[in-house]
């Protein structure tokens, strides 16, 4: 009896050691932005469209054999909560770039721990990423945000800049998986310089 349980019990293991070692790695990229206080509508107007991003690229396979996590802190459109992020983002191996943080003080403060971190960092509110009239977004956008909201919400003036700068993220996790065989943030930075991507709001590019 005792040898029959057993052998069931090291089954289930193999099992689940050959279900673990399926499992894709994952890249993870942060986004920070104001999801409390006065600027929550931008706040939510970009995680609605990293969230669909994010949920298009892993629907697609992921990125060299990567799946794409979303870290999503809230730096309420405040310096400090801002730096804040930038520190605990910095110190997450996982993470290997950065969307955020819509206003420019909010900006100024984080953007020096994340190149002392070498991680790169898209800039929400500023060009190429500056807030667009979402009437300019095509249709088919306009209803997949909607879909990934709790209530059918319009999009804002974030959402398809936010969903470039993912656009654009890909693109150059892509490039880096090919051209160094790994997905660092030393291999996105390098990918991501004079790269472009053509997306919704036109042309965007790391700055």
């Amino acid at each position: 009896m005792w040898n029959a349980a057993a052998r069931v019990f090291l089954l289930a293991l193999a099992l689940l050691a050959a279900g673990c070692a399926s499992v894709d790695p994952v890249v993870k990229i942060g986004l920070v932005a104001p999801f409390e206080g006065r600027q929550r509508a931008v706040g939510y107007d970009a995680i609605y469209s990293a969230r669909l991003a994010v949920r298009e690229i892993n629907a697609a396979g992921g990125v060299g054999g990567h799946r794409v996590v979303l870290v999503a802190l809230d730096d309420r459109g405040d310096a400090a909560l801002a730096a804040d992020a930038a520190a605990s983002l910095g110190i997450d191996p996982g993470v290997v770039a950065v969307v955020g943080h819509y206003l420019p003080e909010t900006t100024e403060a984080a953007a020096p721990l994340y190149a002392a971190d070498g991680l790169a960092l898209l800039p929400l509110g500023a060009p190429p990423f500056a807030p667009t009239d979402p009437a300019q977004l095509p249709p088919a956008f306009l209803e997949a945000y909607a879909a990934v909201t709790p209530f059918d919400e319009t999009a804002g003036p974030l959402a398809g800049p936010t969903y470039d700068a993912f656009g654009l993220l890909a693109l150059a996790l892509a490039q880096a998986e090919q051209t160094t065989g790994g997905i660092t943030r030393a291999s996105v930075q390098e990918a991501l310089g004079g790269l472009e991507y053509e997306g919704l709001t036109g042309v965007v590019y790391w700055p």
